[in-house]
């Protein structure tokens, strides 16, 4: 039912979005003025991962922006669910502002909801980072999280792609989430809590349309001990699966 209600409300703010756009594209009749163009894009993926021991993951994403060249508001979301456990996802909500060539300043928050834990399964954190393309077009993002509970994390996300053919395309990528600070009750160990990197290599059937298969290692540090959960140890693994991606 959680599940059901996430993705309506995904569904309910990418409507919302196409509708500005619409709006907006209407509204360019009226203002031609350098810069004042508003533009709508989403990207929506979806996949399935299975681990060496056969373990899967389901994977959903959205990301959603609206806005000029200078001044966009974005919206991204991400939901996981693994075999024999419960449902993670959190949403973000940000305001980018280029401030250089292929880079934006963004701002924000975050949402995050994770019902594996026992304790402070939701919290809210706020979000300042950069966003853009850095030399030899590695496109990057990263953020800083300061919320509640002196949570206190940093997260890098790069990846590059490279043609084989017009059509096939193959993309590695490292995704890093580094946690100096965390006192909630389901506290992460700090450092490098987790990681995931590797290679997705997709089919553009359209520009609308991409099939891909995905090669990755995954690492995820654990919990710490806290008066309310018990320590875990360190798991990490080779993962492979495919999926599909939209754009429109």
């Amino acid at each position: 039912m959680h599940i059901t209600k996430a993705f309506q409300l995904l569904t309910v703010v990418s409507l919302v979005l196409t509708a500005m756009q619409t709006w907006a594209s209407d509204m360019e009749t009226m203002d031609h003025r350098h810069g004042d163009q508003i533009y709508q894009a989403t990207t929506f993926n979806s996949e399935w991962l299975m681990s060496r021991r056969g373990d899967g993951q389901l994977s959903t994403g959205l990301k959603t922006w609206v806005g000029t060249d200078e001044n966009k508001l974005f919206i991204e979301a991400e939901l996981t669910k693994e075999e024999s456990e419960h449902k993670e996802y959190d949403i973000s909500a940000l305001y980018s502002r280029n401030i250089a060539t292929f880079w934006d300043a963004q701002v924000g928050a975050r949402y995050r909801n994770d019902a594996n834990k026992y304790e402070d399964k939701t919290s809210i954190d706020g979000v300042v980072g950069l966003h853009g393309l850095a030399p030899y077009f590695f496109e990057t993002e990263a953020y800083l999280y300061v919320g509640q509970n002196n949570y206190a994390a940093f997260s890098l996300s790069t990846s590059r792609d490279f043609l084989l053919t017009q059509k096939l395309i193959t993309q590695p990528y490292i995704n890093a989430t580094l946690v100096m600070s965390d006192k909630s009750r389901s506290a992460q160990k700090t450092g490098l809590s987790e990681m995931m990197t590797g290679v997705q290599t997709r089919y553009e059937i359209t520009k609308n349309v991409m099939p891909f298969i995905h090669f990755a290692y995954k690492y995820d540090k654990g919990l710490k001990q806290t008066n309310w959960q018990r320590y875990t140890e360190a798991e990490e693994g080779f993962y492979y699966g495919a999926g599909v991606t939209f754009k429109f």
